[in-house]
């Protein structure tokens, strides 16, 4: 399925999947992967619990939120431009398709819970995206 040119249905190889499903379900204790959409370095939207189904990536949020996440490690690396593109294309495409109003607010894991999520460096990128406020 192709929305916006955004590949949405796309899944990591089954050992990473595994790896980040195992984490959130036996290490965190939720029912599936947390976060609505994964956002990988190949351009890629993976799907996590999707449009519809609330996360479970920000406690206190996730009634009011679509959690995306970068696949990586990013607190001295930025995610590749690719990804970088990819995430702000899946915002427009959530826009478009009317899961987010156009005046979102875009906020930072760390913004909202205690953490360093997502990383020092991707994070001093997202925060100067339109709509970001701390």
């Amino acid at each position: 399925m192709q929305k916006g040119g955004i590949s949405l249905l796309q899944r990591t190889s089954e050992e990473t999947w595994d790896h980040i499903q195992n984490y959130h379900m036996d290490d965190r204790g939720w029912s599936d992967i947390g976060y609505n959409f994964l956002i990988g370095e190949d351009s890629r939207v993976y799907k996590g619990r999707g449009w519809s189904t609330m996360g479970a990536h920000a406690k206190n949020w996730n009634h009011k939120s679509l959690g995306f996440s970068f696949l990586g490690t990013f607190s001295s690396r930025i995610p590749n431009a690719a990804a970088l593109n990819t995430a702000q294309s899946l915002i427009q495409c959530t826009i478009n398709r009317g899961s987010l109003s156009s005046s979102y607010t875009l906020k930072g894991h760390r913004n909202v819970n205690a953490t360093e999520c997502p990383g020092n460096a991707l994070y001093r990128v997202i925060s100067r995206w339109a709509r970001f406020k701390a």
